[in-house]
């Protein structure tokens, strides 16, 4: 318990979370359980163990399970073609009907990613992400061949929750109660369609904003919608230990190694943090392959909660970590350390081995014919060069900084390493037209341990030439922000307009992509050529005189085509596409103070030049703020709303 209680600690002192909770179960037996930080910063209620948390993408098991319930009651063949069950499934690429369910579960659709507009809101359980995306997909292509590569899909999971209640004829919610919630004894776990009272929900708070933040509603259910406790976790994950609800076929059929049957990024240790089954992120997760035990994990992430589960099915035993703030890649870690020191307690392993350890590479000379990996790289929203010279070449920071910017050296065995050694690189080549550059990169937490991710970071590109009408229409767009304009008013991506909110578009005339792996068509449209998760395809259309993108399924609009505002006293009606209004501060504008008054079903934000929060009335509860130049003033609402503005 004393260590439990460090870590969390550490977690809470190192991320600025607000809160932490996290358990163990052996059996029906919890035999840890505990919470960390506040409730509210502004509040000084307990903690218990009661208090839940958004789970996000742990939703996946979740929603994978109700789908082999259906499988044991013979309503759901997981290799039959989706299109069967959904008649009304269908999209813009021939290739569509070959999707099965299990598809679905394992990633391996090809679907582009994730359908995200008007699903990540605040206290609001709006259902036009679920409503909407059969219709939404209908124009989407596909980036693989289904079955051939597995990437990480959101789409999928909410096709998922739209197939159980399509086959079972029950909302999703009453499903997940009456199957798994009653039986397992599951009391406080809740959807954003149940009632229940939100102020069971902990509280977050973000970087830019250190009030309150409104309740967080996910409303892609299958996808990450899901409320829960650490204990809850850990009942549930006792569907895979022994609980007749699902058949035992089923059970193992979620635990193979569904990652095997594609492309997938070299593993001859089988130590990663992601190795797909059905639903899990990892199905032989280190460092317990190790000890001859099979471990289990999903972990999930949304705007405000992170979470991660850990079972051990043949022990009966499962632990969860569950915060207001922090990473999930985290709490992975301090599950399995939970586990370990538990398995260690009870007999079951007579030690904890020592961790993993990285030795400052030796440079070796480079094989010849390892220069032909030089070339164009690209991930989504990013295109690098990479040139080998001297068995040495650079990369930019990886996951989101956890790995540093740094030189990269010939180490041999077709490794390149980094010099602490704690991050080799390769490449991969699957076919003439299809190479990848894999990184195996070990992340470390002081006094907790280390997480082993292998993952296909950059996918080479070809060359792509294209005309001079078209070099010229995207030359004029390089380096402009896009900013969405089809969010309700209640949207969480309205707390900042940086990137993946606004589209910040990159542009490479000379090798013919935008925006990472986008290949330029035409003047108009370019093509994603990625297999990576949550990639777009890029759509231009220009109307009076004003540039629009279409992208992601949602509408966005160029920058510079943003008017500024100008009188001291406006009235701003919402257009009949509900679009949101934005207007510039110009220097005239700089130091006045604007107020503005709005509908119920309307929100008023300004962000600074570099489009980060200065005020949300959604969330700050004002309608005024006082302005600088190059400020950025957005009214969002519904078509005829009216927004009346006073500049002084």
């Amino acid at each position: 318990m004393n260590r439990a209680d460090k870590i969390a600690e550490t977690a809470l002192s190192i991320s600025g979370s607000t809160s932490i909770q996290y358990a163990l179960m052996r059996g029906d037996e919890v035999v840890l359980s505990g919470t960390k930080g506040v409730y509210d910063k502004a509040e000084s209620r307990p903690l218990d163990k009661n208090v839940m948390y958004g789970i996000g993408s742990i939703s996946k098991v979740f929603v994978t399970a109700a789908g082999m319930l259906l499988v044991d009651k013979g309503k759901l063949d997981i290799d039959r073609s989706l299109k069967y069950y959904l008649p009304d499934f269908e999209m813009a690429d021939e290739r569509y009907v070959k999707i099965t369910p299990r598809h679905l579960m394992n990633h391996s659709s090809g679907i582009y990613g994730t359908h995200f507009k008007n699903s990540l809101l605040f206290e609001d359980s709006d259902t036009y992400a679920h409503d909407n995306l059969l219709a939404n997909l209908k124009s989407c292509h596909l980036k693989y061949e289904p079955g051939t590569f597995s990437e990480y899909c959101n789409d999928g999971f909410s096709l998922l929750e739209i197939l159980v209640e399509r086959l079972s004829g029950m909302k999703y919610s009453e499903y997940l109660e009456m199957f798994f919630f009653a039986p397992l004894g599951i009391r406080n776990t809740k959807t954003p369609q149940d009632d229940f009272d939100r102020t069971q929900l902990a509280r977050a708070c973000m970087p830019m904003y250190e009030g309150t933040l409104p309740f967080e509603t996910t409303n892609i259910i299958g996808t990450g919608g899901l409320y829960s406790t650490a204990e809850d976790l850990c009942r549930f994950a006792k569907l895979f230990s022994g609980r007749r609800i699902l058949s035992p076929v089923s059970v193992k059929a979620m635990s193979q190694k569904e990652y095997g049957k594609g492309i997938w990024p070299e593993d001859d240790e089988e130590e990663n943090i992601y190795a797909y089954g059905l639903g899990w992120d990892s199905v032989h997760l280190s460092p317990f392959n190790k000890y001859g035990i099979q471990a289990l994990c999903k972990d999930g992430n949304t705007f405000q909660y992170h979470s991660s589960l850990v079972c051990l099915p043949e022990h009966d035993m499962a632990a969860a970590v569950i915060s207001a703030g922090n990473r999930a890649i985290f709490h992975t870690c301090f599950a399995a350390v939970l586990l370990l020191e538990a398995l260690k307690e009870f007999g079951i392993i007579d030690e904890i081995k020592a961790a993993k350890t990285f030795s400052i590479p030796v440079k070796a000379q480079i094989p010849e014919d390892m220069s032909g990996f030089s070339g164009i790289y690209a991930e989504n929203g990013k295109m690098i060069s990479i040139e080998i010279e001297n068995g040495e070449f650079e990369l930019p920071a990886l996951l989101n900084g956890l790995v540093p910017a740094q030189k990269y050296v010939y180490s041999g065995g077709r490794l390149f390493k980094s010099p602490d050694g704690k991050v080799s690189v390769h490449f991969v080549r699957k076919s003439s037209e299809l190479v990848f550059m894999q990184a195996d990169m070990a992340i470390s937490f002081a006094g907790i341990g280390t997480i082993i991710w292998k993952c296909f970071k950059y996918q080479k590109l070809a060359i792509n030439k294209i005309d001079e009408k078209a070099a010229s229409a995207w030359e004029k767009r390089k380096d402009r922000k896009y900013l969405v304009l089809d969010e309700k008013y209640t949207s969480q991506k309205y707390m900042s307009l940086c990137p993946p909110t606004t589209i910040e578009l990159t542009v490479n005339t000379q090798f013919g992509y935008a925006f990472g792996g986008c290949r330029i068509v035409d003047e108009n449209f370019a093509k994603n050529e990625l297999y990576f998760r949550d990639v777009t395809d890029l759509k231009f259309h220009n109307e009076n005189g004003i540039e629009y993108l279409y992208a992601k399924g949602s509408v966005f609009i160029r920058d510079d085509c943003i008017p500024t505002l100008e009188n001291e006293e406006k009235t701003v009606i919402i257009s009949a596409d509900g679009f949101t209004r934005f207007f510039r501060i110009d220097k005239a504008g700089r130091g006045k103070t604007i107020s503005v008054d709005f509908p119920k079903t309307g929100a008023f934000a300004v962000y600074n030049e570099d489009l980060q929060f200065k005020n949300l009335s959604t969330v700050t509860g004002r309608k005024t703020c006082e302005l600088a130049e190059g400020d950025l003033v957005a009214l969002i609402g519904s078509p005829g709303d009216k927004f009346e503005l006073t500049l002084n």
